[in-house]
């Protein structure tokens, strides 16, 4: 005999609050419904089985639908209303969204707050949970692709159009400004792309050598020298062909993770750095980054004196970060300079003076 209480349970939990049962469908074996009576009133599905109305086989027991269902209910207990269940559930997810505040860096909780609804929060927690992680920033600079293994379990999480790149950004501006980037948060594009450049500074037979990032641990590097920084490449090749006896390094505009590494490594060895860049709102952002992860480097050609004595090199600026300040005091009256005249110098226009 057919235990209907167990065919009908599973229904009875997930729809029983609308006490519909004329509605509910059940599905039998073609043996079932021959000793049921009901084979010719079964509809036969395509995976070979029979769906039949539930209320068929009450009748067949001489039953009603409210009999039936106070049976279901006196066996499995009263049902919430859906009513009822939005708000329990409602009241279950605030729990979770308290204690997840709870768990979290209250910058970052109020960080989502200002930027998310708690609907959206709640509807991924999960994801929220884990970019948690991606809220304080590296200590050492790290690969994007391993950033994102880090912080979700995914090395491909960060890339270009994926959700997690555009929380990451969002965290990124939110403490660094508009204008930073995954370079100001210490995250770096993959190994391929990071390598450093340099100038007479190797005892190779070349002028000029590009060393990738896992060979920057590797290369033998020279002791107590200066070495001269620029952010652009044509500057660098002009000034090293000039200069053979001197040692430079292009940081290639935002300074790439292998070149913080040269540099960590040149400072270790006692060198003295010397940076120079562009004098425009952007090559100061870089100039004071880098001098606050590397405070022993001194700039170079990048004061107010340098921007006044050379304005008439200074053009307008086609496009330009706008940076509202900086920490260097060198560095910020050269930035209010700049605002207030409008005007910008290219290192590419006063490269031999340098």
């Amino acid at each position: 005999m057919i235990d209907w209480h167990a065919l009908t349970r599973d229904l009875y939990l997930e729809k029983g609050e609308d006490q519909q049962l004329k509605n509910w469908r059940v599905t039998l074996t073609k043996a079932d419904l021959l000793d049921l009576g009901l084979l010719t009133k079964a509809k036969l599905d395509k995976d070979g089985n029979y769906s039949i109305p539930c209320y068929q086989i009450f009748k067949q027991y001489d039953q009603s639908s409210a009999e039936v269902y106070q049976e279901l209910e006196n066996k499995y207990g009263p049902l919430l209303s859906k009513k009822d269940r939005r708000k329990q559930k409602a009241s279950a997810d605030q729990v979770k969204l308290d204690m997840f505040k709870e768990d979290v860096a209250p910058a970052y909780a109020a960080f989502l707050a200002e930027n998310f609804s708690e609907k959206q929060i709640i509807s991924d927690l999960p994801f929220y949970q884990k970019m948690a992680k991606g809220w304080e920033k590296p200590v050492e600079g790290v690969l994007l692709p391993t950033f994102a293994l880090q912080v979700l379990g995914d090395p491909h999480a960060f890339d270009r159009g994926r959700r997690g790149r555009g929380l990451l950004e969002k965290i990124i501006q939110a403490q660094l400004g508009e204008e930073g980037t995954l370079e100001d948060f210490n995250v770096y594009p993959d190994q391929l792309y990071n390598f450093a450049m340099t100038a007479n500074l190797l005892d190779t037979p070349l002028t000029y050598d590009i060393i990738a990032l896992p060979d920057i641990d590797q290369i033998a590097l020279p002791e107590k020298i200066k070495a001269y920084l620029h952010e652009n490449s044509g500057v660098t090749t002009a000034l090293a062909s000039k200069f053979s006896d001197r040692a430079f390094v292009c940081t290639g505009g935002q300074v790439n993770l292998a070149t913080k590494k040269l540099i960590k490594r040149l400072l270790a060895n006692s060198c003295q750095l010397y940076y120079s860049g562009d004098l425009d709102q952007s090559g100061i952002k870089i100039a004071d980054n880098l001098l606050l992860e590397f405070p022993e480097i001194h700039l170079l050609n990048m004061d107010l004196k340098t921007y006044k004595e050379h304005y008439q090199a200074s053009v307008p600026p086609v496009k330009d970060k706008q940076i509202k300040e900086v920490e260097n005091p060198d560095l910020q009256e050269v930035l209010t300079e700049i605002q207030k005249k409008k005007r910008v110098i290219f290192e590419e226009a006063i490269h031999e003076f340098l």
